[in-house]
């Protein structure tokens, strides 16, 4: 416990000593932070969008013509028995022609066919775990092969380019993620070695009077693993400020863009993840720095103490 103690609070005479420096390393922490944070925010945002928008997922299926009773019962014991079907509608070639006219108002096509032209159908809609390409297939091909279904269609292109769309994002994230963080370990590390460097007559005779390695290293991981923390909470109200003003703004000038749009912050669980990233982050960039340092001017002893 008095270890501890000790650790602690030689990790915050660092940071008081070296507090210039440690403010700046501080700042570039958050900013560095806020970055990955604010692309986590675009990235939550845009996959809520497109989720919004596939569970409009559907498909219909067109009848021939003369429809038959039993294809249609047919249909709707298939569907109904069904897991993966979320909901379905009967459109009959009446209602066909009734929307037909309340969406356009000329209907000189219609009448120049003569009668009704336009087939009874069903408007599917799957739920939300097979609404993707390869899952909607084999739903579609089990429809298609019975009797009476004259065509079925789904938006399969816009459907793919979606999930494509979703895919180069997340390697995007991992790109930039991996990035920064190698910067914050950057940032940390060179940070830590600064503060050695200051002490490190202290760290010379702590070696001669039979310190450790490990005793040695601990108040350096302990202050870039706090340092990290800090940056990352630091991060996070840098970033709910932000979100708030830029979520005002919008509304206030996109007219209807800002209306449709309805920006969510991130849940609790990415900030608490953003702040424990910053700390772990902090703490290997330290332990790396210290390691590479402590090698170099203090080999480890012949009895092997580290």
């Amino acid at each position: 416990m008095r270890q501890m103690i000790y650790f602690f609070k030689t990790a915050l005479e660092n940071i008081q000593i070296n507090r210039v420096m440690a403010f700046f390393s501080l700042i570039s922490l958050s900013l560095t932070l806020m970055l990955f944070g604010l692309f986590l925010l675009f990235y939550y945002n845009v996959q809520s969008l497109l989720e919004s928008i596939q569970e409009e997922v559907h498909f219909s299926i067109y009848l021939s013509d003369p429809v038959k009773n039993e294809v249609v019962e047919k249909i709707k014991e298939k569907l109904s028995a069904d897991a993966r079907i979320f909901s379905f509608d009967y459109i009959s070639k009446e209602e066909a022609l009734t929307l037909f006219h309340k969406e356009f108002q000329d209907d000189s096509l219609i009448k120049s066919l003569g009668g009704n032209p336009l087939p009874a159908s069903f408007e599917v809609k799957v739920k939300a775990a097979y609404q993707e390409p390869q899952k909607l297939i084999p739903i579609i091909a089990l429809i298609k092969e019975i009797a009476g279904v004259e065509e079925v269609q789904y938006g399969s292109d816009w459907l793919e380019n979606l999930n494509r769309f979703l895919k180069v994002l997340r390697m995007i994230g991992v790109g930039i993620g991996g990035f920064l963080a190698v910067a914050v370990m950057t940032i940390i590390a060179n940070t830590v070695r600064l503060h050695f460097y200051n002490r490190k007559e202290e760290i010379e005779i702590m070696k001669l009077i039979g310190a450790t390695h490990r005793f040695i290293k601990i108040p350096f991981f302990m202050e870039g693993s706090f340092m990290g923390f800090l940056s990352g909470g630091v991060a996070v109200v840098m970033l709910f400020f932000m979100f708030h003003f830029s979520k005002k703004h919008l509304q206030s000038v996109g007219g209807i863009l800002g209306g449709i749009l309805e920006l969510r912050f991130l849940p609790t669980e990415f900030l608490f993840g953003l702040i424990l990233a910053g700390g772990i982050l902090g703490g290997i960039g330290s332990f790396i720095s210290l390691t590479h340092l402590l090698r170099l001017r203090i080999p480890v002893d012949e009895s092997g103490r580290n």
